[in-house]
């Protein structure tokens, strides 16, 4: 294999391009596919601050026209003011006072009714991206974590993994789509009213806008601390779904040791911590809004004050220029408040998204050949070289320096003692994982070199622990096989002797298996995974402890199944139990990850310790005289 391809398997390989990228930026991506949506959510967001600024502006003059009795010409005074003042007087002034003022409240209507219609569009189109972004996601994490390799599923907790796939997806999306038309929203909406404020009267907006600073700073010093508490809920969030599922799963187990109090108070502690986070999160994220409001309303009295000193004692203001000034201020405080609530939503986002996207960066360290795979060709031999593995750098190597040649139609079987590395050999030969160092061949191609997908089509493997997924039996045995028809399925069922049990539950093979096929025994669970390797027609049969939990009557009818499943077939058999394979061709003794010796039931007899040791631990030889070996 040399190369980079023989260095030892780090803890976690990521990829650094994809990891330097901020959060936010990467997210972006996700929303390039709704374009036409996020165009037509900025046009309507657009028109929304159009039609709101206008709706303030025509508040103010029907303030001006019911306390002053008629709007005043404003005569053809220049600026931004002025023409507006002037649009304004052409589009509302009548005849009479009263006919005016229903101009004015006629153009209100018109005005909000705009605004809210653009509102719900711009609503409309953002969620329409949030959801579907939250399926495109969610569909990426998920199809990603069925690309790693097992031992990546060995080194994560699973309540990570189920934390960021339902609800880190869901923080991190939820809380930038509700940024992000605020992002758009509020700075237009807050740059069209400042610039008719400063056309109304630049001085009072300087002094208005003076504190903003000071505002600014409130709100990064809680943002900062917003992100630091959102990423301890989001910690928390995992480690009880992980003790969730753990206890679901384990719900026999707590129940034989009688354990509800302990695993409830367990779970309690991890409520208890995520309420003390989510609370302090919430805490400071709903500070920030009556912070600002209580810094806005000392800008707005101290402009009530100054501004009515202006017009009433100076003269220097217009009062219907005040009036529009008070009004358009009072509307700036709306998108300046939301503005500042941005930031805490961004802040947790960046917490949900950076646990999102360390697993997206996570690189499988069992991937497709660079160059153009080669085709997966059993006509010879499965041979493995100087074989080494360990599951991270800092264990120690669980296979050492394996050599072993597994030739066509052969049957070979691997012993050994708890811990000697049985499974783990059997895992690499489908390359669910790779070599540390070392290589795999099938005939003489680099297992590195062939599509893992492909490969895998040549293996069918039995396990001790049967997995059935929640569905009737006729998909668990086509599980992965859309073009089965029933005569092919039940055929299968029958050589794995299965069929007769099925027909005689009532639904037949409609029957829901239940969860992990807990509705079944362990044989009647054993014999339909049977059916379902013997449905592939695999031309190498993987056996990992497939009859040693269950009981005699049970065994005997999976050994049946197993049988018609091995014949005429390549087989590697993994087991503890000596007897299941005294007639295999090779048996492979393994201790402490090393092949200690191969041989035939009766020569390992002879000559390996071990393997007479285990021998006499199974009751098929009898203890020496005296009890010592």
């Amino acid at each position: 294999m040399g190369g980079a391809n023989e260095s030892s398997h780090p803890d976690m390989r990521v990829n650094e391009r994809g990891s330097e990228k901020h959060v936010l930026r990467r997210f972006t991506r996700y929303l390039y596919p709704h374009t036409p949506h996020i165009v037509a959510m900025l046009l309507s967001t657009a028109l929304f601050v159009l039609f709101s600024t206008a709706a303030y502006w025509l508040s103010a003059s029907f303030l001006t026209a019911l306390f002053q009795g008629q709007l005043a010409d404003p005569g053809s005074g220049g600026g931004l003011n002025g023409l507006l003042k002037q649009w304004t007087y052409t589009l509302l002034v009548a005849d009479s006072p009263q006919q005016t003022l229903f101009r004015a409240a006629l153009a209100i209507v018109a005005a909000f009714f705009g605004r809210n219609l653009f509102g719900y569009l711009q609503l409309y189109y953002i969620s329409h991206v949030e959801q579907r972004v939250i399926k495109e996601l969610r569909d990426h994490l998920f199809s990603h974590l069925l690309r790693q390799d097992l031992a990546f599923f060995q080194r994560e907790h699973r309540g990570t993994l189920l934390s960021a796939v339902l609800n880190d997806v869901q923080q991190l999306n939820a809380a930038l789509n509700k940024s992000l038309t605020k992002l758009v929203r509020d700075p237009l909406n807050a740059v069209l009213l400042l610039v008719l404020l400063f056309a109304v009267s630049w001085k009072l907006t300087l002094a208005a806008v003076v504190v903003v600073p000071a505002v600014g700073w409130t709100v990064q010093f809680l943002s900062r601390r917003i992100k630091t508490h959102a990423v301890r809920v989001q910690e928390i969030f995992a480690r009880m779904t992980g003790h969730l599922q753990e206890t679901l799963s384990g719900i026999r187990i707590v129940k034989a040791f009688v354990n509800e109090p302990f695993e409830r108070d367990r779970f309690g502690q991890h409520t208890q911590d995520q309420y003390r986070s989510a609370f302090a999160q919430e805490r400071l994220r709903r500070l920030v809004i009556p912070l600002n409001e209580v810094v806005g309303i000392l800008i707005i009295s101290t402009i009530l004050y100054v501004g009515g000193e202006l017009v009433l004692v100076r003269g220097t203001i217009p009062s219907d220029d005040f009036i529009r000034f008070l009004v358009l201020l009072f509307a700036l405080l709306n998108p300046l408040l939301s503005m500042s609530n941005i930031f805490a939503n961004i802040r947790v986002a960046e917490a949900s998204g950076s646990r999102v996207f360390r697993i997206l960066d996570t690189l499988p360290d069992v991937a497709a050949p660079v160059t153009k795979p080669k085709p997966a060709h059993f006509d010879k031999a499965l041979t493995l070289e100087k074989v080494c593995f360990r599951y991270t750098d800092d264990t120690p190597e669980v296979l050492r320096e394996i050599d072993l040649t597994i030739p066509r139609g052969d049957h070979i079987a691997i012993v050994g003692r708890s811990g000697s590395g049985k499974s783990t050999l059997l895992n690499l030969l489908p390359r669910f994982m790779d070599p540390t160092s070392g290589r795999i061949r099938l005939d003489n191609t680099d297992l590195r070199e062939i599509d893992p997908l492909e490969l895998r089509h040549l293996f069918g493997m039995v396990t001790q622990q049967v997995i059935l997924f929640h569905d009737t039996i006729r998909a668990n045995i086509a599980y992965g096989l859309d073009d089965m028809d029933d005569a092919t399925i039940q055929q299968a069922a029958r050589a794995a002797h299965a069929h007769d049990f099925i027909t005689a539950l009532p639904q037949g093979y409609d029957t829901v298996v239940g969860e992990q096929g807990a509705l079944f025994s362990g044989g009647q669970r054993q014999r339909i995974s049977i059916a379902r390797a013997l449905l592939r027609d695999p031309e190498i049969v993987l056996l990992d402890e497939a009859t040693s939990a269950l009981d005699p009557e049970s065994e005997e009818a999976v050994n049946h199944a197993l049988r018609t499943l091995t014949e005429g077939r390549t087989v590697v058999t993994v087991t503890h139990r000596l007897a299941a394979v005294r007639d295999a061709g090779t048996i492979i003794v393994l201790e402490e990850g090393r092949i200690l010796d191969r041989g035939r039931h009766e020569d390992l007899l002879e000559r390996c310790d071990v393997y007479r040791h285990l021998a006499r631990q199974q009751h098929l030889l009898k203890p020496p005289v005296g009890g010592a070996e």
